[in-house]
C-alpha cells in the first residue's frame, strides 16, 4: 500500500482561527485520508478554519467536494472556512465547479 501524497498541518493563528495547511495532491486517495482528521477539527477546536492551499499541487472533483463538505460542517457548528493563497491548477477546477461561489476564496 502506498502512502497518500498529501500533508496536513495545523497552526493556531489567533484566538478564534486555525490556519490548516495542505501541501501535495487532493484526488480521491488523500482526500479520504485527510477528512477524518478536518472533520475533527471543525468538531473540536470550535475555531475558524483557514485552509493554505498555496501548496497543492492538484485538485480533482474529490477535493472540492471535501471543501463544500467542510464548508457546510463548519456552517452547522458555526465557524468559518476559508480557503487562502489557491494556486493557478487548483483554482482552475474550483471556479470551474463554482466552489468559489459558496466558500470565500483568495488566489495565488
Amino acid at each position: 500500500m502506498t502512502t497518500p501524497q498529501i500533508s496536513l498541518t495545523t497552526t493556531p493563528l489567533d484566538h478564534s482561527t486555525t490556519a490548516v495547511v495542505l501541501a501535495g495532491e487532493l484526488d480521491v486517495h488523500t482526500v479520504a485520508h485527510i477528512e477524518p482528521a478536518l472533520t475533527d477539527l471543525t468538531r473540536a477546536t470550535g475555531r475558524d478554519l483557514l485552509f493554505d492551499l498555496a501548496d497543492v499541487t492538484f485538485c480533482d472533483s474529490s477535493g472540492v467536494a471535501l471543501f463544500l463538505r467542510m464548508h457546510r460542517r463548519c456552517v452547522a457548528a458555526g465557524v468559518r472556512l476559508r480557503l487562502c493563497r489557491i494556486q493557478r491548477l487548483p483554482a482552475r477546477v474550483i471556479r470551474a465547479l463554482g466552489a468559489d461561489r459558496a466558500v470565500p476564496c483568495s488566489f495565488a
